[in-house]
């Protein structure tokens, strides 16, 4: 165990560093060692959320209460990776007892093409077996800084997947924006804009 505290901005593992495409953190000097980037600063340690729990209470009981919310929640992620994969043209991941998206989540899998991203890649110089974390990186990197927005994506069994989630501040209608959008830079990935 390399710590007792929660690691931060500045934590990295042992002979390794974090794969990110984020620059590194305000909060990290890079010209200090890992030992002391790791301790000192821990941005978990803060006690403010605590004052926001009565309200944020009161707030849920007025939406109707816990099981009013995950029920939206858990619509919204199904119904929404439903409209989605429609839009791709592909599928919501699922498991042999229709039971995986019976959550606030559901995983769609990204119109991106292994062969056409490896031959990107070849044409780069790149090695094939980086490209489902190039994409991926290049991918959030550039709906936070063109979209202003955050998706999370992995590459997994040989296809990039997109994880949305339900939230009681979003709608269809935000899962829709989702969809085009995500439609747009899957476009520019096949395209080889990624390299």
């Amino acid at each position: 165990m390399k710590s007792t505290l929660p690691t931060s901005h500045g934590y990295e593992p042992k002979d390794a560093k974090i794969a990110s495409p984020f620059p590194k953190s305000a909060f990290v000097d890079a010209k200090k060692p890992a030992f002391v980037s790791n301790f000192e600063f821990v941005g978990s340690v803060d006690t403010s959320p605590y004052l926001c729990v009565p309200a944020a209470l009161k707030w849920r009981e007025n939406l109707g209460g816990e099981d009013v919310i995950m029920k939206y929640c858990t619509t919204l992620a199904q119904d929404g990776a439903k409209l989605v994969a429609q839009i791709f043209g592909t599928e919501v991941m699922q498991n042999s007892t229709n039971t995986l998206g019976n959550c606030c989540l559901s995983n769609i899998r990204l119109p991106i093409s292994v062969y056409t991203a490896q031959q990107h890649a070849l044409q780069a110089g790149m090695e094939t077996s980086e490209v489902g974390a190039a994409v991926r990186d290049w991918m959030s990197k550039t709906s936070v800084e063109e979209y202003d927005t955050f998706v999370q994506s992995l590459f997994y069994n040989g296809a990039w997947w997109v994880r949305l989630s339900g939230q009681v501040y979003l709608g269809m209608e935000d899962m829709e924006w989702a969809g085009r959008t995500l439609l747009g830079i899957c476009e520019r990935v096949n395209a080889g804009e990624w390299v």
